[in-house]
């Protein structure tokens, strides 16, 4: 490693958390549940342990403490508010991943400039940069998913990586359920791609997957004995009935693979990949592109698969630098092949199409299709780094034109910075961000609001956390779209709101609303008519707090 690459690596840091940071500088908060988040970890610190009663949207929250015993850790070792450490400490975590990235592309290629190269990109890539700059458990999760799935990477070579592997799996399991999911499949199709590919069983491999079967058994037993809300809620949420087939069917699963596994140890045939030449790798790179290019394009004129969601065609022009280094992954999957941990990437790549493909049709609320993306770049990553290198090494262009190429890359990494955190427009009108005003209203709402108040799902997590008050998320809609009162009237009635069964009493209003209602996430924010806000200036609602931004209206008689 040349000691410029630490360097390098350190620049690719800060840039990665300045990136994740960076929406704190128009929002005093950024992440559509944040609330949540701060309502959890202040009951934490107040009273030492995360309680299971919850009234907040996100009810597997309390079940899944990792993040909020990481932040409770700093908020009681650092002089810091509760405030700021919810604000900035996640979104820096999230940032680290690049270091797991880099190892593993340093690792799998033996060249420090594919990792780096994965590591940049990671760091810029707009479906890992976004997602990772709010603070979520799904934030930590990727952090601790990645860094497991380097330690799987080491333990046949290295015995000293079962520990941290096992202890840093069975963090991830008690942070985020679809981050240890994703950790599952990349595993399990490793390893069995691994098995199908080598005549004979490679060195360490048992090891790998006995600590993989114990992370499997402290996985299912956490969610299945523990986790109820997870168990009762989520898991239910998927197109089959009765939806334990899904996990039933698992173990069933596991058996056909290792039979599969088995059957091939007693084939004399052998995989033999051969050594891509420049025109089919250019040809890859050509198609690679244009399935990218189609595939927004779907999302654009249809939906993004899994969501109601229609992307803006400005997306397609928008995010040209992703499509542009996506595309080199397809030219560095054959190179993979040469590599003696290829099997981790190829692995990894298949296990999420495959998962995501799944998830559109069979479970699209629980195992999320487009949060496949946000993994996937990790992986593509580091082949795009490979095709990258690899064609250049095929073309053996002049030192001239070869730095050329390298300052194109250079500047399509710099392209998707630009565009890493994208505007609420691009997200068809969904804004997570919390402004100073809406902190106020909630903190008012504390004092005054008594009963049920109604508010889109970015809204009700600012009252609910930051005001202490119950809200309805996305347990009702026409409040906010009917013209008229008689219209609205019965979304006001017997709300199922996560904190029970009850009558609407006051009503939350904002600009950020009035641009769009944001309800479901699969969902576009829809923005209210003229007629739709009108209406709340009429009886029965009565305007009793207005800061300029946001106003809470109580429901008067009827």
């Amino acid at each position: 490693m040349r000691t410029s690459t630490p360097l390098a690596l350190l620049a690719i840091v800060v840039g990665a958390v300045t990136i994740r940071l960076s929406p704190l500088v128009s929002y005093l908060y950024w992440g559509a549940d944040v609330g949540e988040y701060f309502a959890v970890l202040r009951g934490l610190v107040a009273t030492g342990h995360v309680s299971t009663e919850y009234a907040g949207w996100g009810v597997t929250y309390p079940y899944f403490p990792g993040m909020f015993f990481v932040q409770g850790a700093l908020a009681d070792l650092a002089p810091l508010d509760l405030a700021t450490v919810v604000a900035l400490l996640v979104p820096v975590l999230g940032a680290l991943a690049v270091l797991p990235v880099f190892l593993l592309g340093a690792r799998i290629t033996g060249e420090a400039k594919v990792g780096l190269f994965a590591a940049a990109f990671v760091a810029v890539a707009m479906p890992h940069a976004y997602s990772t700059s709010h603070t979520a458990p799904s934030t930590l999760g990727d952090l601790l998913a990645l860094a497991s799935v380097l330690l799987f990477a080491r333990m046949p070579r290295d015995p000293r990586a079962s520990m941290p592997a096992i202890l840093v799996s069975g963090a991830l399991v008690l942070t985020h359920h679809l981050a240890t999911y994703f950790l599952v499949v990349i595993v399990l199709v490793a390893l069995a791609l691994q098995g199908l590919l080598r005549a004979r069983p490679a060195a360490g491999a048992r090891r790998e997957a006995a600590t993989f079967g114990a992370f499997l058994v402290a996985t299912f037993a956490f969610w299945f004995g523990y986790a109820t809300t997870f168990r009762d809620n989520i898991l239910r949420d998927v197109a089959v009935n009765p939806w334990w087939l899904f996990p039933a069917a698992f173990p069933a699963g596991l058996a056909l693979l290792a039979g599969a596994v088995r059957l091939r140890r007693r084939l004399v045939w052998s995989y033999r990949p051969r050594l891509p030449r420049l025109r089919r790798s250019g040809a890859l790179y050509a198609g690679t592109l244009a399935f990218v290019v189609g595939l927004m394009a779907y999302g654009a004129v249809v939906r993004v698969p899994g969501t109601a969601i229609q992307l803006p065609a400005s997306a397609l022009v928008l995010f040209a630098p992703l499509y542009a280094i996506l595309a080199l992954s397809a030219s560095g999957r054959r190179f993979a092949d040469f590599l003696r941990d290829g099997h981790v990437v190829n692995g990894a790549i298949l296990a999420l199409v495959l998962s995501a493909a799944f998830g559109s049709v069979a479970a699209p609320h629980v195992i999320i299709p487009y949060r496949h993306v946000e993994y996937l770049v990790a992986f593509l990553g580091i082949l795009a780094g490979v095709g990258l290198f690899r064609m250049l090494d095929l073309a053996s262009p002049a030192g001239l034109r070869r730095s050329g190429v390298v300052a194109i890359a250079g500047a399509l990494l710099i392209g998707n910075a630009l565009v890493a955190i994208p505007p609420p427009e691009v997200f068809v009108g969904w804004n997570e961000g919390a402004r100073p005003p809406a902190l106020d209203a909630a903190y008012w709402s504390r004092a005054y609001v008594d009963g049920l108040l109604a508010a889109d799902h970015r809204a009700s997590s600012i009252a609910f956390g930051f005001g202490g008050v119950d809200a309805t998320w996305d347990a009702t809609r026409t409040p906010f779209f009917a013209d008229d009162y008689t219209a609205a009237r019965d979304g006001f009635l017997q709300v199922r709101a996560p904190s029970g069964v009850r009558d609407v009493a006051f009503v939350w209003l904002d600009d950020d609303m009035e641009r769009g209602v944001q309800l479901f996430p699969w969902e576009p924010a829809v923005p209210m008519g003229l007629a739709a806000v009108a209406k709340f200036s009429e009886a029965p609602f009565v305007k009793v707090f207005d800061n300029g931004y946001a106003q809470i209206f109580w429901l008067g008689p009827t």
